[in-house]
């Protein structure tokens, strides 16, 4: 019996930075991958060598990225939508801008970057590919840049121009060029391809406490009103970095009336603390599962290890994914073909989980013991009313 392998003429895909137009243009509107088709253990076992090696390769790189909305995501996307719709002002008004912040490795990076996805093939629908009849003007709806451990103004104008591939970031004529000439330049670029949103990711690297950062919040509020599009900014505790808030003094008191007009929004671990957030821990596995492409999977192969797998990652959805993915490559690779806890205990993730997980499992098995202890307790109780209506 042979196998119909999806994907396997499919050439490569080449890995760009989404911080060039290029790579961006890649990311938002390359065909969503195929998920290869779930075979059993013995149609596994009628492949030919070669045909075996390319599903496996398909496996591999469609469990490396699977893209679940959870109901956080999907909330973060409708306020982000509410948002730019509501900036669909004239150009003499105040646009508002959004934030998201929220703990490391919690998904930010690919809530902004899926939302902007969403953004670009919304915009590319309703205005087309192009800006002009003889296309010559690429259309650009978003711009996404990433920044830096240290930014200076320059750098910022400099990061937008170079997504744009603008002449001004050559390195002979950028240094002739000043500032207020680069931030002209990055506006007209921002207006020339129609761009409406402007992506900055790591915000949190601006430095709060510098001549440089202050510099840069200024001009944040100075872009903020001079572009027609709408900034989203993502980082990690920004309210605590001085970046987010009211009431500050001093070189702070430039951010506090910058990010007034931003909208915060953000994300927040999973919990098992209520039924409520144990049913959405559960509905996350659930989800997962049915994404998993292994010949020996079961319903309930990872709702089973719910509170495992929460002491494992500690609720982190990033952790939680990396653990996953690579128990899902070492069940292909050994040919397991499942995921279970014996092949999870011998997989390591990040150094945070893995620093949290003794405490939390032992927290974990002590409630378990607890809860079995009452339920033997209620079930020996139970037995003995009956013994004792018996009797009467």
């Amino acid at each position: 019996m042979t196998a119909t392998v999806p994907g396997e003429h499919d050439a490569p895909r080449r890995q760009r930075s989404l911080s060039t137009y290029e790579g961006w243009k890649d990311f938002a509107e390359r065909p969503p991958r195929d998920k290869p088709a779930l075979l059993t253990t013995e149609q596994l076992g009628s492949l030919g060598p070669d045909e075996f090696a390319r599903y496996n390769a398909d496996r591999r790189a469609w469990h490396a990225n699977i893209l679940l909305r959870t109901r956080q995501v999907h909330g973060v996307h409708l306020q982000l939508g509410d948002i730019l719709d509501s900036n669909l002002q004239d150009s003499d008004r105040v646009k508002s801008a959004a934030a998201l912040d929220a703990p490391p490795a919690l998904g930010k990076s690919t809530v902004v970057n899926t939302f902007g996805r969403d953004f670009h093939r919304q915009r590319i629908a309703e205005v087309g590919e192009y800006l002009d009849e003889d296309r010559d003007i690429l259309h650009l709806p978003v711009c996404h840049i990433t920044v830096p451990g240290r930014l200076t103004i320059k750098g910022l104008h400099m990061m937008i121009l170079g997504f744009y591939a603008h002449p001004a970031t050559a390195g002979i004529l950028h240094r002739s060029m000043a500032g207020r000439d680069l931030a002209r330049a990055a506006a007209d670029c921002i207006e020339r391809h129609d761009t409406r949103l402007v992506i900055i990711d790591d915000l949190h690297f601006i430095q709060m406490r510098t001549r440089d950062g202050v510099e840069v919040a200024n001009q944040l509020k100075w872009l903020s009103n001079e572009y027609s599009a709408t900034f989203l900014f993502a980082g990690v505790a920004l309210r605590e970095r001085g970046l987010v808030g009211e009431g500050a003094t001093g070189k702070e008191a430039a951010m506090a009336q910058t990010f007034r007009r931003w909208t915060v929004l953000s994300l927040d671990p999973y919990s098992l603390r209520t039924k409520q957030t144990r049913q959405e821990w559960d509905s996350l596995l659930w989800h997962i599962e049915q994404a998993l492409v292994l010949a020996d999977a079961h319903e309930g192969m990872l709702v089973d290890m719910s509170r495992y797998l929460f002491a494992r990652t500690t609720g982190n959805i990033g952790s939680l994914m990396d653990l996953i993915r690579r128990g899902a490559s070492r069940a292909i690779r050994t040919g397991a073909e499942r995921i279970d806890r014996k092949l999870l205990d011998d997989i390591r993730i990040d150094e945070g989980a893995e620093t949290e997980r003794p405490e939390l499992q032992a927290k974990h098995d002590r409630e378990d013991r607890a809860r079995r202890e009452r339920r033997r307790r209620r079930l020996k109780s139970d037995g003995a009313e009956e013994t004792g209506e018996e009797a009467a």
